[in-house]
């Protein structure tokens, strides 16, 4: 990119627009020329979660929650797997009356088992989603105090947008992240 910058104005009034298909052109005095650049920068969302210190809290955090939950699923997993196996021993010993209650029992309780662990799985990406949107809050901040200091009209989402001007300022909101997370002034607690 040559780093020029085209107001929207300059650029919609070089195209060629045609109007219900009749040929009739644009003529460029119907748009407004800006004589300086947008004043648009662009925002990488999870490079923020990513590189700064209060996104790598996050990141810690949720997947130090999500191995817990996963360590606990293996363990009730195996438990289950082994009452499985002492019931199938126990099946041998019992008439099929005495046993239906048993095996009904374990079936109903292998059901609440998994209906628990889905829902601390759901409530954990609840979770994840909330801590995020606090994330985005405090960085909000942040951006906003940037875009007056530079005078920004417009921030958007890099994922989404190419620019040729105005430029990514995700590594400064990181920086400010950074040292308003170690001075204490932003948490997403």
């Amino acid at each position: 990119m040559t780093g020029r910058a085209f107001g929207l104005g300059a650029v919609l009034s070089t195209c060629l627009l045609t109007a219900g298909g009749s040929g009739a052109i644009a003529q460029a005095q119907d748009f407004p020329l800006y004589d300086q650049p947008l004043p648009v920068v662009s925002i990488n969302r999870e490079a923020l979660i990513q590189r700064s210190d209060l996104g790598r809290h996050l990141s810690d955090m949720l997947a130090e929650r999500q191995s817990a939950l996963v360590a606990e699923n293996e363990e009730l997993a195996a438990r289950l797997e082994q009452e499985e196996l002492d019931l199938t021993e126990l099946r041998k010993t019992m008439s099929a009356q005495d046993f239906k209650p048993m095996a009904e029992a374990f079936d109903a309780k292998v059901k609440k088992t998994r209906r628990e662990q889905d829902q601390k799985s759901v409530d954990l990406a609840k979770s994840l989603e909330s801590m995020r949107f606090r994330f985005f809050r405090q960085a909000e901040s942040i951006i906003v105090q940037l875009m007056q200091e530079r005078g920004v009209m417009f921030v958007l989402d890099e994922s989404v947008v190419w620019m040729s001007q105005g430029g990514d300022v995700t590594n400064t909101v990181i920086e400010r992240m950074n040292s308003a997370y170690a001075a204490g002034e932003i948490s997403i607690e």
